[in-house]
């Protein structure tokens, strides 16, 4: 059983989960120094994107076990065609990410203008636009089904990690007492 490309999708999601982490909590903290909290959004991303990956393969290994012959690889057909499309969006990604860290703030403009800020915007439709040829290709309906409905929870990431958090949390720890 090839298990390569469910690994590299769960990986690729969790990735994408952990840096929704950081988008969902950006811009909204007055902070100033803001270490502390960003790290903090980046493991509320990664334990939530790690949290959607286990549910999906669960799902996945009960679909594999209870459907029809042949379920498995419809669903390594569509998990394929997913690693490719967001394989290249997140390896151009991470290579901006790689400019930014670089600590030229030439770098970091030119990756934050060219790349960051755009594929931002991108993101969703690419996830959703994968998934949607993903399903569309798709030889079984369980894999047609599967694949929409990963690019759903995706799509909504961000927004599944702002439930429950306002703005505002967190900022009355803030205060050193002397």
């Amino acid at each position: 059983m090839n298990l390569i490309i469910p690994l590299c999708l769960g990986v690729l999601a969790f990735i994408d989960g952990t840096l929704c982490g950081f988008r969902s909590a950006a811009g909204r903290n007055p902070r100033i120094f803001m270490w502390h909290y960003y790290r903090a959004a980046f493991g509320r991303g990664a334990a939530f994107a790690a949290v959607t990956v286990l549910a999906f393969s669960v799902v996945a290994v009960g679909l594999v076990l209870l459907g029809p012959e042949g379920t498995w690889a419809s669903l390594l057909e569509s998990a394929t065609v997913l690693v490719h499309i967001y394989g290249a969006f997140a390896t151009l990604t991470l290579i901006a990410l790689g400019l930014y860290l670089i600590g030229s703030f030439d770098f970091g403009v030119l990756a934050s203008v060219l790349v960051l800020g755009p594929f931002t915007l991108l993101r969703p439709w690419t996830i959703m636009l994968g998934a949607i040829y993903a399903a569309a290709t798709a030889t079984t309906v369980i894999a047609t089904v599967f694949s929409l409905a990963a690019g759903v929870v995706m799509w909504n990431f961000e927004r599944l990690l702002d439930v429950g958090s306002p703005p505002w949390r967190g900022l009355e720890g803030d205060r050193r007492r002397a």
